[in-house]
């Protein structure tokens, strides 16, 4: 089937910004869980309050203070792109194929973002964002609703996606998932994507061809 929309996971795979997610994290799960192994990779892809209902059942009244440190974090964040990303999106809008941003990502953040990249605008016309949906990812419901927002069908999509939690949401969703492994090592990524890269640099838009 023709491809005539693909959906794009925010960091990790547009923005270069996991590393900031891994260390905030990781400081919190130690923290609160330094029993717990690798609580930053736990977590990672999931919306926040996914994280805090599943995660911090038990430390209700702190949830408040992650957040507000989690926001403030953000706020002090750059947004680099990930190696060629622009150049991938405006050859497949080139082309006449749609796009769209799919983030476990709050209205909080989201400001940040467009605060400090207003051009992502342009290259995301469609936006699905943690609050869009009532279930976040691992769920397929915010992939199926920008499915629905490029207007077209599940299979007429392709997802790019770096955390294991957003690679299941696409495939549950019944699209064909390409893992960036910016997150996640390549051989982890095996047998959960239908095709892994390292970035977009010299990537040609042919592979979105199954």
């Amino acid at each position: 089937m023709k491809i005539k929309a693909v959906l794009f996971d925010l960091d990790g795979v547009v923005f270069d910004t996991e590393h900031h997610y891994t260390m905030f994290w990781s400081e919190i799960g130690k923290q609160y869980f330094p029993n717990k192994k690798d609580f930053a990779s736990i977590i990672k892809g999931h919306s926040l309050t996914d994280i805090l209902q599943e995660q911090f059942s038990d430390y209700k009244k702190d949830w408040q203070e992650i957040e507000n440190s989690l926001y403030e974090m953000e706020k002090s964040m750059v947004f680099p792109y990930i190696e060629g990303v622009e150049e991938f999106i405006l050859k497949l809008q080139k082309i006449g194929i749609r796009t769209c941003l799919v983030t476990s990502s709050d209205e909080i953040k989201m400001r940040t973002v467009l605060s400090s990249r207003p051009e992502i605008k342009k290259y995301f016309p469609n936006m699905v964002i943690a609050t869009d949906v009532e279930h976040a990812k691992p769920a397929p419901d915010c992939y199926l609703l920008g499915a629905k927002k490029c207007e077209v069908t599940p299979e007429e999509c392709i997802v790019f996606e770096d955390s294991f939690a957003g690679i299941q949401a696409g495939k549950s969703a019944g699209m064909k998932v390409i893992a960036l492994s910016t997150t996640n090592a390549p051989e982890s990524l095996i047998g959960k994507a239908d095709k892994i890269i390292p970035d977009f640099k010299n990537t040609d838009i042919s592979i979105i061809n199954f």
